[in-house]
């Protein structure tokens, strides 16, 4: 009998960047408390361990990364002889995408842009949505059923045409097909569900990638949703004449934290300098505008490794949706661009203040659920990122905002625990008390 195995939906590789490891320096002028201390982070440094918040029990504590953020045999496959195929083929994809974050932090670092080719791209592009993709609520929306009339009913014909026996197995097939099929086609694979299909391109091939980078005294949390979160419009429009109308959702920002200072964000091409939203405020009769729309939106700078020229092209011939993915790509055609795998994108790390990074953990904290598990670094920095949600919730939830009170007493209780101990060291120090301890954890 096979055993049970537990995968994660936030990756280990990412998780790490918020370990213990990564706190904050200890002092201590008592030698018996400090080699406890050092004992037990010492303890939880082995064990890969995380400092989180329990929402649903209020709790502060420590929890192993090999058993957070994940559910056992997602992936399990019982119609075929390797149960497991489908996650073997995900651990290839992830190896891959693994070594371009790493690249993008590690860079970060060091320098201010980071080059990248096309084929390393794709393959970010289509890991970021996997792991959108894989999370508990997505997933149990499949193994559910929780689906509207209309979607249901496509689901429904979609089983039929595959031959599939519940709808679990439509999410494992996408996921699957997702993984076998190339980044460009996988909006033309007609063994994925349409809608998830119009969601990866609408995500991962029209909108461009940033990198924004957090300042020296900010830093992004880790929540159970931190992948995929986006900001946006998501509004009902009253049905007109013609049955036009119902619900609208415009998303201008996708989110990935990848670490405590990095997070990859996929922007709308409205973004893009000379573009704008002029046209979907025409087109819905709307005028709304993210709440990051002050912040540089600079997209990568291409090199293409192949460019004949067309100085002949006709720009002015209508754009072919079925024949290009975006405008974008329909221009660099008509100029003679064509695309390669080694294609190179230079990114420039947009470095963001403390009141745009506040706002992303804002909308972080604002999708969570009941049983939210937060991982962070700085216990002060969690405390001011919930007095920061309080402030910000009025720009992004107007109608039922979160109710954090709770956590904040118990963040509260800690820093004064943390403090008194604070006070303590410093009454021995200035009192001629020369002989104290320091660990670096």
């Amino acid at each position: 009998m096979q055993e049970s195995e537990y995968h994660h939906y936030i990756p280990r590789f990412i998780l790490r960047k918020f370990s213990i490891d990564n706190r904050e320096r200890v002092f201590s002028n008592n030698k018996k408390l400090f080699n406890q201390k050092q004992k037990f982070w010492k303890s939880k440094k082995k064990g890969e361990s995380l400092q989180t918040y329990d929402r649903a029990n209020d709790k502060l504590g420590t929890s192993l990364i090999a058993r957070i953020y994940g559910d056992t045999n997602m992936y399990e496959d019982l119609n075929h002889d390797d149960k497991m195929r489908v996650e073997k083929k995900l651990a290839v994809l992830e190896e891959k995408a693994s070594k371009v974050i790493r690249d993008i932090i590690e860079t970060s670092q060091m320098k201010s842009q980071i080059i990248l080719l096309r084929k390393n791209l794709a393959d970010l592009r289509k890991f970021l949505f996997i792991m959108n993709y894989r999370k508990p609520f997505r997933r149990n929306q499949f193994a559910d059923k929780r689906f509207d009339i209309v979607t249901g009913s496509m689901v429904g014909s979609f089983m039929q045409e595959h031959n599939l026996q519940n709808s679990q197995e439509v999410w494992l097939q996408n996921v699957r097909e997702i993984i076998d099929t190339p980044h460009e086609d996988v909006k033309d694979n007609t063994r994925i569900f349409s809608v998830d299909r119009m969601d990866y391109r609408l995500r991962m091939i029209d909108c461009f990638v940033a990198i924004w980078q957090a300042g020296d005294n900010d830093e992004f949390i880790m929540t159970s949703n931190g992948f995929g979160i986006f900001e946006g419009i998501n509004t009902n429009m009253p049905i007109q004449v013609g049955g036009f109308g119902g619900p609208i959702q415009k998303a201008f920002h996708w989110f990935y934290i990848i670490s405590p200072k990095l997070a990859i964000v996929l922007c709308d091409s409205g973004f893009r300098e000379g573009v704008g939203f002029e046209h979907f405020d025409k087109f819905f009769g709307l005028k709304h505008r993210s709440l990051f729309q002050n912040v540089p939106h600079p997209p990568p700078i291409p090199e293409y490794k192949n460019c004949i020229s067309n100085p002949d092209s006709e720009l002015d011939e209508p754009f072919n949706w079925r024949q290009y993915d975006n405008t974008f790509d329909w221009w660099a055609n008509n100029v003679g661009f064509k695309k390669h795998d080694d294609d190179k994108f230079n990114f420039t790390f947009v470095k963001v203040n403390s009141a745009t990074v506040h706002l992303v953990n804002s909308i972080l904290l604002n999708e969570a659920n009941p049983d939210l598990q937060v991982s962070f670094l700085s216990l002060p920095y969690l405390y001011k990122t919930i007095i920061k949600y309080n402030k910000n919730v009025k720009k992004i939830n107007k109608v039922a905002p979160q109710n954090f009170s709770n956590m904040k007493k118990t963040l509260f209780k800690a820093l004064n625990r943390t403090h008194e101990e604070d006070l303590n060291l410093r009454r021995n120090i200035l009192g001629g008390n020369r002989y104290w301890n320091y660990m670096q954890i």
